[in-house]
Formats: structure tokens, sequence, C-alpha cells
């Protein structure tokens, strides 16, 4: 019965998809606007990313347990912590030669190797991309992954299953969050574009541990909601939000952007039309 289901979300999704990236990778088709986030142009897509995911839609499915290998084992690799002038982006640095991955899920035996961490916020308690019935978190964190037989990320993205990216909620919380202290303070660092520090990569990730082990998510197709805005994401949404207080979400808009050096304050991209896609909720 999963297969079936899948099978069916991919193949309803085919024909709309490579439609949708035969226009996207003609570079004379889209402009991607200067001011990004702060203009956001509208492309004629179907499965644009990101949605209200309304929960009485999602089909319950019993999916393969969700595996995320090397993310909390590795001891000796390193990420590279950057204010992009759009977001805060986490990859791994060139020193590290051992790179995690996620299986199982929605994702069955295919293996998504780990691209990138970057996350979205609001100018106030409401930052996150997806919203749940309505309801908007106070941040979204979005681990990014490719398919690795595609060969690498920017090839991946011409193939509807090309890019799996996880996302977790951040829920404002009076307290802070004490196992994020160490990257929110960090962050102090990179206050200005296009600086960057080097961290430890297994002490920059256990923040996301407790939620990450847990097996309940919502799964959908969808697009990467930065440009090019191709469709090629599986989406996993995890129920379970991370805990983030008002003092350490202030302190990623302290961050300057691309944008004549003003604060980030927020980098959400606008919802887009479900045009009722299947939606499954795993566990």
């Amino acid at each position: 019965m999963i297969w079936e289901v899948f099978a069916l979300w991919l193949t309803s999704v085919v024909s709309t998809t490579l439609q949708s990236q035969n226009v996207e990778t003609d570079s004379t088709s889209i402009v991607v606007p200067d001011g990004w986030p702060y203009v956001i142009n509208e492309y004629n897509m179907s499965e644009q990313s990101p949605v209200d995911i309304s929960t009485k839609h999602a089909v319950r499915r019993f999916l393969p347990f969700l595996r995320t290998t090397g993310y909390w084992t590795l001891e000796n690799s390193q990420v590279e912590i950057k204010n992009t002038g759009h977001t805060v982006r986490v990859q791994l640095a060139n020193t590290s030669d051992e790179i995690p991955y996620v299986s199982g899920g929605p994702l069955f035996d295919a293996k998504y190797e780990f691209v990138q961490l970057h996350f979205h916020w609001g100018k106030d308690d409401f930052g996150s991309e997806h919203k749940v019935n309505g309801h908007q978190y106070a941040m979204e964190v979005h681990i990014v992954h490719y398919k690795k037989k595609y060969g690498s990320y920017e090839n991946a993205q011409n193939f509807i299953d090309g890019i799996c990216v996880i996302g977790f909620f951040g829920q404002v919380t009076t307290q802070n969050n004490l196992e994020m202290t160490n990257f929110v303070d960090d962050l102090k660092f990179i206050e200005n574009m296009n600086t960057s520090i080097i961290r430890p990569f297994k002490e920059e990730f256990s923040w996301i541990k407790d939620t990450a082990l847990k097996q309940h998510y919502y799964t959908y197709h969808g697009s990467l909601t930065t440009p090019p805005y191709a469709e090629c994401v599986i989406w996993i949404i995890f129920t379970k939000p991370i805990p983030i207080s008002r003092a350490q979400l202030k302190k990623f808009r302290n961050l300057h952007s691309s944008k004549n050096g003003i604060l980030i304050n927020e980098n959400d991209r606008p919802l887009q039309p479900f045009n009722d896609r299947p939606i499954v909720y795993g566990y």
C-alpha cells in the first residue's frame, strides 16, 4: 500500500513538474529579483512551496523508519556557519571528508546526502515558511539533501525526486533553549554579510537531535523556496517544534543583509497554492 501511495504521488507530478523544469532551466525565461527575499516574483508553476499544511487532508501511512546517518556521530568533521546576506547557512567545511545522509521514510532505500542547513524567520513571533492549519511558527529550519545517484545538487534539481528538504519548526518560548546556546551565541561573529566561522559538525547539530529522532512528519512534493524554485523537492516537515526564545530569535535579526546592509528582519517566502496535491502523514 505504501508503494502504491508514493507511486501515485510521483506519477501525478511527473508531467507538470517536467514542464516546469523545462522553463526553469531556460535562463531567458526566469528573472530572479535583485531584492530577494524582499521582492518575490511568482511563476506559473503548480507545485510550489511553502504551503499551508491541512492536516485533515493528510493520508496517514506507516512508513519505513526515517534514518539520519552521520549527524550525531561525526567526530572530526567541521562546518562553516555563514551569513549569506539572506540567511544563516551551515555547510560542510573543506576539511570534512565524511558526509551525513538520510534514507528511509518516503525516500525508501534511496540515499540523500547533506548539502546545507539554513533558517527562515520573521519580524516577530511568526516567521516559518510553512503553516499548519493556518498556524505560523516563529522559525523554520531546513536541512537540504540531494539524491546521491544524480551526482550533484545542481543536477538533482532536474529530477522530480532530486532534492529532499527536512523541515523543523521553531516555536517561541519564554525560556532560552539551552541546547541552542552555543549556536546562537556564535551569531555575533557573523553579523556582517559574507562573514563566517568554522565549528565542529557534531556540536552544531546536537540541538536538532531530539526532534529529528521522532518519526512523525508530513511529506509532500513541492519546490525549493528560493530561486530557481525548481519543483524537485520531497518535503519532510516534522510535527514536533524546536523551542527557541524571543531573545534567541532576536540575535538572528541582528544579522545584516545583502540589501544595503539592512538587518535581515524576515526571509520567509509567501505561501503558495496547494493545488490538491497528495500529502502523507508519516509515522
